[in-house]
């Protein structure tokens, strides 16, 4: 009983002396920092990552003698983070897209353990994941525990099945607690939103993972939903969905008369005047396109917001 309430103890107490890394703790520790949603890097300014999926700037010749001290010895491990190309791209928004692709999607992994044991394991499972993703084209750490996995998915290929499958399996076999995102398939954007997009998706998640803290495999669809009623916005994502689906025909009606026949494909057609046939070839060419199922429900109510609110 003694070494239980020891152990307890001193969780409580590490507890107690874990750095809360949001934007209000991030502005009372440093008054005249600024907080963004996007990482802007400027000469003399210093930008890191906050756990919310804000970014904290703050110019180098405020900070003490002691903090540039402390953030020195992590330079070496977030150099090695920038230097991917990917990194570069999607998360500082430099240089031009790494490798070409007709439809991007993006795999967002929040993996916790010790510090101490972390570093091994995680390398374990991300080459588990590698074999898991046969249409992965690269990964990289945003973070110590944040890891994303990019599929071209110019053939779309479901891997939301495979994931929360072996999820379990693979907590159990590397000791970590994993939350995953199955980010949305994005395809005909433009080569100057792909780092706005995907850090608006990543925010998204991130700001999920910290009000649950869960184990599990999350869809685009239920976080995006879950989002609505948040304090950031989902400008940039609802606006490129709303242009994939403005460039396939008829879809928008299509997605309104699903919605009001509760996704019942064949009262769907009559409403359109289609043949069912027609209807089920326009869902099947949505899902390949985007990857969302007109007939789950989650994936319909997603799209029903973005034509309801164009109209």
């Amino acid at each position: 009983m003694e070494r239980f309430s020891k152990r307890n103890g001193n969780e409580r107490n590490k507890g107690q002396h874990t750095p809360l890394r949001d934007s209000q703790s991030a502005l009372e520790l440093f008054p005249t920092a600024k907080v963004t949603d996007t990482a802007t890097h400027l000469s003399g300014q210093l930008v890191l990552p906050l756990a919310n999926g804000q970014w904290l700037q703050i110019a180098t010749d405020e900070l003490t003698e002691r903090e540039r001290y402390l953030l020195s010895l992590s330079v070496e491990n977030e150099a090695s983070y920038v230097a991917q190309p990917w990194y570069r791209f999607l998360v500082n928004g430099v240089g031009a897209m790494p490798q070409q692709m007709s439809s991007v999607q993006w795999i967002h992994v929040r993996h916790s353990l010790s510090a101490d044991e972390e570093k091994e394991a995680v390398e374990s499972w991300c080459e588990v994941m590698r074999s898991l993703l046969p249409n992965r084209v690269a990964d990289f750490h945003i973070t110590a525990h944040d890891t994303v996995f990019i599929l071209d998915q110019s053939t779309f290929i479901p891997i939301q099945e495979v994931l929360a499958d072996t999820l379990s399996a693979m907590e159990f076999d590397f000791g970590l607690k994993l939350t995953v995102l199955v980010g949305q398939m994005w395809s005909q954007v433009a080569d100057e939103d792909w780092t706005r997009i995907f850090q608006a998706e990543h925010q998204l998640f991130i700001a999920w993972q910290e009000r649950f803290q869960s184990s599990r495999v999350l869809t685009f669809g239920q976080a995006f939903l879950w989002g609505q009623g948040q304090e950031f916005s989902l400008a940039s994502l609802r606006h490129q969905l709303s242009h994939m689906i403005s460039q396939q025909d008829q879809l928008a009606d299509s997605i309104l008369a699903l919605w009001e026949e509760a996704a019942v494909v064949t009262k769907a057609a009559q409403r359109l005047y289609v043949h069912r046939n027609t209807l089920q070839y326009r869902l099947e060419k949505w899902l390949d396109v985007s990857g969302l199922q007109l007939r789950n429900l989650t994936d319909l109510a997603v799209c029903y917001q973005i034509v309801l609110e164009e109209r």
